[in-house]
């Protein structure tokens, strides 16, 4: 890959010939890490120079990033990394007992929902193949989930592909009302931060185990749970991932650090030492008690946004938050925002009139955050989505890798 990016790309022959590393070096593979991180900006600004020269034009698709920090990123694929993505994804989905054919239950977010119902081609797929259920994310009245609970029993998957904020809304109501549903033998969650407590839900309505994957619209889905659900497996046959200190080293077992990944099938466009905006927690050598020789994260902790920095610049992840919100079980909807290092806020939609005591709430978010940050309550209509469609509890616009402690 390295090779192939050398040769066929402007972008990544002026790199390593301005950092002095020949790629044809018996030691270079060793050198890897002197490479600087790639950037979704760097990406952005340098489109042309780094796609690769030689790849037809008919064996090129143009895809996106979700847009998640408002602005999307376009990058190029070529088919035979679609191919292999598509197998990447079925590796880990036959860990958890899924063949194709089997019968499905979908809940993604809305852009990834938008328009694919009505395409003949996915009509015809999904007859054949998918044998999918799909909940519309942008219809969560009570008439349109009754409808589809009857729908979804009516199916009767096997498996539901979710992303936990989508399937949340529909366990919910099923609970609320204690509805009948049919059980799944097993749900696969990624694309969002999969909470205890969702887990647990999940686990208990639909009587199965959650598997949680993750991966980017980039380099596809890279690491999942196995059933030892000890840990998450890297697929290091489509990644090379590193974790990445504050300091600019590898992490070490028990340590957090920014995920980096090199992705090694998409040729078209190479994604070397790219920074995808993630957290996670380094597992060090362990191996896994399952048996698989694929080495393991720890955790995973999702986007670098949705981890809030203290009053000491040190980093608290999203959970330690939403288990506070959780716990509270207050009538409302919740979002904790860091708009700027000293200052929090928690923005609350009320579900009715009654007042709601937000004290406690306060507390135990200011004792997580030290007291050299303000925490206040904001009373507003609607707390907005990403423009993925994905809903986050917890958003920080300020990034503890650019903190000094």
């Amino acid at each position: 890959l390295l090779q192939h990016a050398y040769e066929n790309t402007e972008y990544y022959k002026r790199l390593f010939d301005d950092n002095g590393l020949d790629v044809n070096a018996e030691d270079f593979v060793e050198r890897f890490e002197k490479l600087p991180l790639l950037t979704k900006k760097i990406v952005k600004d340098n489109y042309d120079a780094l796609t690769a020269k030689n790849i037809p034009a008919s064996e090129i698709t143009k895809a996106s990033t979700g847009g998640s920090t408002g602005v999307p990123m376009y990058f190029l694929r070529d088919k035979e990394c679609l191919y292999l993505r598509r197998g990447q994804e079925l590796f880990f989905d036959r860990w958890m007992g899924y063949e194709i054919g089997k019968k499905l239950g979908y809940f993604v977010a809305g852009s990834h929902f938008d328009g694919r119902i009505s395409e003949l081609k996915f009509k015809i797929r999904n007859t054949l193949t998918n044998r999918m259920v799909s909940f519309d994310p942008h219809d969560i009245t009570e008439a349109y989930m009754r409808s589809f609970l009857e729908e979804f029993n009516d199916h009767g998957p096997e498996m539901i592909k979710c992303f936990p904020n989508a399937l949340a809304p529909f366990v919910h109501f099923v609970k609320k009302n204690n509805l009948e549903i049919a059980p799944v033998k097993v749900i696969s969650c990624t694309g969002e931060t999969l909470y205890k407590q969702q887990k647990e839900q999940f686990e208990d309505v639909f009587k199965a185990k959650v598997f949680e994957k993750v991966g980017t619209r980039e380099s596809g889905v890279f690491a999942c749970e196995c059933k030892e659900h000890d840990g998450l497996h890297i697929f290091t046959e489509g990644v090379y991932l590193e974790l990445i200190k504050q300091d600019g080293s590898l992490a070490r077992e028990g340590e957090m650090g920014k995920v980096v990944i090199t992705d090694l099938f998409n040729k078209v466009m190479p994604l070397i030492r790219y920074e995808i905006g993630d957290m996670a927690i380094s597992a060090g050598d362990k191996m896994c008690q399952c048996g698989s020789a694929l080495p393991l994260l720890k955790s995973y902790l999702g986007r670098t946004r949705d981890i809030l920095v203290d009053s000491e610049a040190n980093p608290r992840p999203g959970y330690l938050f939403v288990e506070i919100i959780k716990n509270l079980n207050l009538n409302a909807q919740i979002q904790i925002y860091q708009p700027e290092k000293n200052r929090v806020l928690i923005r609350v939609v009320k579900k009715s009139e009654e007042p709601i005591d937000t004290s406690d709430l306060v507390a135990q978010c200011q004792e997580i955050l030290g007291d050299g940050i303000s925490v206040e309550v904001e009373y507003v209509d609607e707390i907005q989505r990403d423009p993925s469609g994905k809903y986050s509890y917890v958003k920080s616009d300020v990034s503890f890798m650019d903190q000094s402690a």
